[in-house]
């Protein structure tokens, strides 16, 4: 798996019309790459659909790539991350993958979203802070459970340092 942080210029013959690349999709990764997007906001755009009319569809707006369509699936493994809110999105990080997939019984590839939030190398100097200033195990439980989700492996260590400390 290679990670990229901007979509990759491809020779896929999508590349070749203007109008299928207005969106992000399968044909904006190589094989093996997967894209790491901040996004910026969802929201509710109209689409054309495969047979042509306006349809109103959930769409991921990213400050690294083109727009993303949201399905059912895709959106599921976001609030996974990150919680049901759509509106708590904005600002956090996803990791997207190409994939085969059954679509309108045939296979296709489609994009994907990883079920982990990607490390994005954020600096965690503040909450090393905040779990070795708890005074108590409450104090300590409690600072470590409100921790981002993603940062939690990163801090596991400094938990159980405060732990030790302050069990002794």
């Amino acid at each position: 798996m290679n990670l990229i942080f901007e979509p990759s210029k491809t020779t896929h013959w999508k590349n070749l019309f203007p109008n299928k690349t207005l969106l992000l999709g399968s044909h904006n990764l190589n094989d093996g790459e997967e894209l790491i997007a901040k996004i910026v906001e969802i929201e509710i755009s109209p689409i054309k659909s495969q047979n042509g009319k306006d349809e109103m569809v959930p769409v991921a707006r990213f400050e690294n790539a083109p727009p993303m369509v949201l399905n059912i699936t895709n959106c599921r493994t976001i609030a996974s991350l990150y919680g049901p809110n759509y509106d708590d999105w904005a600002g956090k990080s996803i990791q997207i993958f190409a994939t085969m997939v059954n679509s309108f019984g045939k296979q296709e590839m489609a994009l994907r979203i990883r079920e982990a939030i990607p490390d994005t190398a954020e600096n965690i100097d503040n909450h090393i802070d905040d779990l070795n200033a708890c005074k108590s195990m409450d104090e300590l439980q409690k600072v470590f459970m409100a921790l981002p989700k993603h940062l939690k492996p990163k801090l596991v260590s400094v938990k159980d340092q405060m732990k030790e400390q302050l069990s002794a």
